[in-house]
């Protein structure tokens, strides 16, 4: 009877471990967005961080695969530095939008996106002031 006590008492131990490192690796893969533009800096030390997320203006964000993203800001980036996720114009907002096919808003309603930051080549302003 000790000996049936015992292999329950370590299968039960066992399953504990291997529950609690279950929940551990999704506690660890949670992502938090930030949207403080200083923190924000320090997880994606680009130029256009901080000034992205500071101003509303007209900006492009250029991906690997050529296509222009036009965005107003950056309205937060993930801790883990991997997407940002952003403000998106509408064609209507963007001067000059024929010379360049953009991907913008596709209503004043549905401006909200995220995007994997590492597809991101370029930044720039569509707009100068």
């Amino acid at each position: 009877m000790e000996m049936v006590l015992s292999i329950i008492g370590a299968v039960t131990g066992l399953a504990s471990l291997w529950i609690s490192n279950e929940q551990w690796k999704k506690v660890k893969a949670k992502i938090g967005m930030l949207s403080n533009a200083g923190k924000a800096a320090e997880i994606l030390p680009a130029w256009y961080t901080s000034r992205m997320m500071q101003d509303q203006w007209y900006f492009g964000l250029v991906t690997t695969s050529g296509h222009t993203i036009a965005i107003g800001r950056i309205s937060a980036i993930s801790d883990d530095g991997k997407w940002m996720d952003v403000e998106l114009l509408t064609p209507d907002e963007v001067p000059n939008n024929k010379d360049i096919k953009l991907i913008t808003a596709v209503a004043d309603d549905r401006r909200s996106a995220s995007i994997q930051i590492e597809k991101i080549v370029m930044a720039y302003e569509i707009v100068t002031s």
